[in-house]
């Protein structure tokens, strides 16, 4: 999901089957595999989870970031009915722009590795340490949506940098360390985080995209034939890493592992799409906002910070609620290789790891 990291976010974080012992057939008693990149007990030391988000981040980012530019122009007023389509769009900022347009206000893959890591110990924080029972979806839930909560914190100024440079009109030549002195220099450090409640609110979208992603593997695991007993879904470890390691050996493919992914960050940004539209539209505008406000009694101050509620209601209210989705097409036609490339890329980099 990543907001606008929506869909760049990856992994699920169960897997029923057990590892099996070197007799093929007997499972492992012990917790993890005590791999050479833990901490000495069969733990996965958290900077493992981190690394591999990151670089899975990374991979997202080269494949989705030209439709994220098209998204934020799309949810932007000052471009409003300048494109005609996504493809439009993409063909117009070349053609503008030249091809560095469409990597504007590319965002940090870090979000990624925070993401991974607090959906670990927001795991660790539900289940017994020494329980091999897999998680319920309900927990998985709700670990992704605390995982959104405090990825927020750095996603909200990294995209907020991000929107300003892809917002700007085509002849503006714009680089990330002038957009934040000229955030700093008219908002003030606390400018930096205009709109954390928006995005804190969008990335709660974490939580059905994790429930998504399990939700649709076990289905894919129950389907085949014959599916798997119930008395063989144990867990073991409850990192990412330690889920992911099980599910390549769980006899899932790489197809079904990639489509799980795709439907995974379809369901997030659907369940949170308004809210990226007026997370876009708090975080694009200028300081001047109040003066195109109805609401004459706004101070200088508020005017630096205008509320989530006061941007949805003016924008259905002159717009119509089809405003609520605008940008919707690039950024589902974004997701699916997206979250496909990002979720190849975390098993390959567990594989590696491992």
């Amino acid at each position: 999901m990543t907001g606008d990291s929506l869909g760049e976010s990856s992994r699920s974080v169960t897997h029923p089957h057990p590892h099996l012992g070197d007799n093929g057939g007997t499972p492992n008693n012990g917790k993890g595999k005590g791999k050479s990149n833990g901490n000495g007990n069969g733990e996965i030391h958290p900077m493992v989870d981190f690394t591999a988000g990151v670089i899975a981040g990374a991979a997202g980012l080269v494949v989705g970031q030209p439709f994220d530019v098209v998204k934020v122009r799309y949810q932007t007023p000052e471009y409003a009915g300048r494109y005609k389509s996504t493809f439009g769009a993409l063909g117009a900022i070349v053609k503008e722009e030249k091809v560095k347009g469409l990597f504007k206000g590319v965002t940090s893959p870090m979000i990624n590795g925070v993401v991974f890591t607090s959906y670990s110990f927001f795991m660790k924080l539900q289940l017994n340490p020494d329980s091999s029972n897999e998680p319920s979806l309900g927990q998985i839930f709700l670990a992704g949506a605390g995982s959104g909560v405090v990825a927020a914190t750095l996603t909200c100024p990294i995209e907020l940098i991000k929107i300003r440079e892809q917002s700007a009109p085509p002849h503006v030549n714009t680089s990330t360390l002038g957009v934040v002195k000229h955030i700093i220099r008219t908002d003030g450090f606390r400018g930096l985080f205009r709109g954390f409640n928006a995005t804190a609110l969008r990335d709660v979208a974490y939580g059905p995209y994790f429930f998504t992603y399990e939700a649709t593997l076990r289905l894919f695991k129950y389907m085949k034939s014959p599916p798997l007993p119930e008395n063989t879904r144990r867990h073991e470890g409850h990192t990412l890493i330690d889920e992911a390691e099980m599910e390549l050996s769980s006899g899932l493919s790489w197809p079904e592992l990639m489509a799980a992914g795709g439907i995974a960050g379809v369901t997030a940004w659907l369940a949170t799409f308004p809210i990226d539209v007026f997370k876009t539209r708090i975080q694009s505008a200028s300081s001047s906002w109040s003066s195109t406000s109805s609401d004459s009694s706004l101070n200088p101050k508020s005017a630096i910070r205008p509320t989530l509620w006061k941007v949805a209601s003016e924008a259905v209210q002159k717009e119509g609620w089809k405003v609520m989705f605008a940008g919707l097409g690039p950024t589902l036609i974004r997701a699916v290789p997206t979250n496909m490339v990002i979720f190849l890329t975390f098993e390959a980099c567990v594989a590696g790891l491992s």
